[in-house]
């Protein structure tokens, strides 16, 4: 049945999808069901889908993107493809300002989805945004596109390539520059230990895939400042670099905060078991950039898995007629994969997410995680072409009970929700 559409000036839509990722395309396509009447946009900075898990790629060489264009691939459909950035966020009068081209344009909503996903977090060390490079998505000079570029200008020297985080996105920053130009000095610079997050044996596989590359590891060791040819760690130490590439840590656009929407301290929106905003129901979020207060099976972290599942329930939710309720968000997690430049290391995982069995790695995990790198995309596909037809492992593995319970406890202790603040700049 068609909800009806405030009354604005300008464009409404009944469900307005902000962010074209895993979560965001994936909830669009479930909204794309003829039969629901709906009247359906999806904002996007860019016209092409850009694969997250292939960013490290990206780096060394142009990666072709195998959608290139969100508005040929959401012709068939029954979704409006709107290319533009999303500004800001006005949820007293069920507004969105977005700007393209250097014009701006305010389209209304009835109900939004917001899938802004996450960026790598410059906020949290001094001189992360002014002098590092990251493995972002955009035009943004200091991310992917901009990467590849300063690493091609060294690439006939001896350059010193200072990476820093420890997790997996580091790692395989790390990796991918050691592999195409062997000759410059990498370095991985870790909090704890570089690689370790998830158990002894996926450290030990990741490690021994730096160590084969001939990376420098740097562990137990966090960085406080960063200058323009240099680092300074917590022990005073200085740490000099010819490119910096920062991969310490995620963080949401600032633009949920900006509108009032309660988040917590990575900008993330605070959602219930529904997935709707703790603050404002008629907002729901999915991907990098929710935070479920409410227990969700297995954890809830940064994967495309997570972003494509949570996508496709958000849009069932935004889907859902008056009164109806939805079992609360739940899902199981099966594997992950990390590449390690020309290696990499694959293990199962339990449905919690802890690994289970076995670590493959070396040349063969590689064509294992290209698979499943395509396995995803064709999760996407095969949405677009039958939408509503696809389920997801553990579904159902919360009870009402549990997310109402969690609810309770969590209203007990809520905290303040966050006051604007408007001089925060909206990222590229």
């Amino acid at each position: 049945m068609r909800k009806s559409a405030p009354d604005l000036a300008g464009d409404a839509y009944d469900v307005l999808v902000l962010g074209a990722g895993y979560a965001g395309l994936m909830a669009a396509l479930r909204l794309s069901q003829r039969r629901l009447g709906l009247r359906v946009a999806l904002v996007n900075a860019e016209d092409p889908f850009v694969e997250r898990v292939r960013l490290q790629e990206s780096m060394v060489h142009p990666v072709v993107p195998r959608i290139a264009s969100l508005t040929d691939y959401l012709r068939p459909t029954v979704v409006e493809f709107i290319c533009g950035r999303v500004t800001a966020l006005d949820p007293v009068r069920r507004t969105v300002r977005i700007e393209a081209d250097g014009e701006g344009r305010e389209v209304g909503f009835t109900q939004a989805i917001y899938a802004l996903g996450s960026r790598v977090d410059v906020e949290n060390v001094p001189g992360a945004a002014d002098y590092t490079y990251r493995l972002d998505a955009g035009d943004d000079p200091q991310a992917a596109g901009g990467l590849r570029l300063a690493l091609r200008a060294l690439r006939e020297e001896r350059a010193r390539i200072l990476a820093v985080g420890g997790g997996a996105l580091s790692v395989e920053a790390a990796a991918e520059v050691k592999s195409m130009w062997p000759q410059m000095d990498v370095t991985l610079v870790s909090a704890s230990r570089a690689g370790d997050f998830k158990d002894a044996r996926v450290e030990a596989a990741l490690r021994e895939g730096l160590d084969r590359l001939g990376v420098k590891l740097i562990d137990n060791t966090k960085v406080r400042e960063i200058g323009p040819k240099d680092v300074v760690t917590d022990g005073g130490q200085r740490l000099s670099y010819d490119l910096c590439i920062w991969a310490a840590g995620m963080r949401s656009p600032p633009i949920a905060r900006d509108a009032g929407l309660e988040v917590d301290d990575q900008g993330r929106v605070l959602v219930g078991p529904d997935m709707r905003s703790v603050s404002h129901p008629f907002i729901l979020a999915a991907g990098d950039c929710a935070h479920p207060v409410a227990p969700t099976g297995a954890p809830y972290r940064l994967s495309a898995l997570t972003a494509a599942v949570s996508g496709v329930y958000a849009g069932e939710q935004a889907a859902a007629g008056p009164g109806e309720r939805l079992p609360p968000f739940s899902f199981s997690t099966f594997a992950q994969a990390v590449a390690v430049g020309r290696y990499a290391a694959v293990f199962p995982l339990d449905a919690n997410d802890n690994p289970i069995l076995f670590v493959l790695r070396g040349r063969l995990a590689s064509h294992v995680r290209g698979v499943l790198i395509w396995l995803v995309l064709h999760f996407i596909t095969l949405e677009r072409h039958l939408p509503g037809l696809q389920s997801w492992p553990g579904r159902r593995r919360i009870s009402q009970r549990q997310a109402d319970e969690a609810l309770r406890q969590r209203r007990g202790s809520a905290p303040t929700p966050p006051a604007r603040d408007r001089n925060r700049s909206v990222p590229g």
